[in-house]
């Protein structure tokens, strides 16, 4: 057998080793920096989006528990045996003009929120609801419509 061919079987296991510790494994800083720079745009594209959809289902949390409390008044009245008038903000009323077995009652909105009524909102004593446009006023000043259709008053 050749000189050559024993040198050069002899070191084949030291170059076989020398192969393996090259191959480590892990991440080059590199792939990292990739990695990182990519999860950031992604979560910049994102944040916003998750930002706006907390503040829409926050948004319709607070309208529908305003229209909720419109929605009971009729059960109100009726256990109270007394007619219920919500009045718009804008109507200045004398207690005589409410009639009688009519109290005024008033709206706990959340927050900043505000409303409007094209006319009075009554509930009668027997808890049928005569109906009306409610518009409801977000803190941005956005303005949602419901019309409040007899005898229930559930917004529309």
């Amino acid at each position: 057998m050749p000189m050559w061919a024993i040198c050069r079987n002899s070191s084949l296991p030291e170059q076989r080793g020398l192969n393996r510790r090259k191959r480590s494994s892990g991440f080059t800083l590199l792939e990292l920096i990739v990695v990182l720079v990519i999860l950031g745009v992604v979560g910049a594209l994102a944040l916003p989006n998750l930002q706006n959809l907390y503040a829409s289902a926050t948004r319709r949390a607070d309208r529908d528990i305003a229209l909720d409390q419109v929605a009971r008044l009729g059960a109100d009245a009726l256990l109270s045996g007394h007619g219920l008038a919500i009045w718009p903000a804008t109507a200045s009323v004398e207690g005589d003009e409410l009639g009688a077995g009519y109290a005024r009652r008033e709206l706990e909105l959340p927050a900043d929120w505000g409303f409007e009524l094209d006319r009075p909102l009554l509930v009668q004593p027997n808890g049928v609801c005569l109906g009306a446009r409610l518009t409801l006023i977000d803190p941005r000043g956005r303005r949602t419509e419901h019309d409040l259709e007899p005898p229930y008053c559930r917004a529309r």
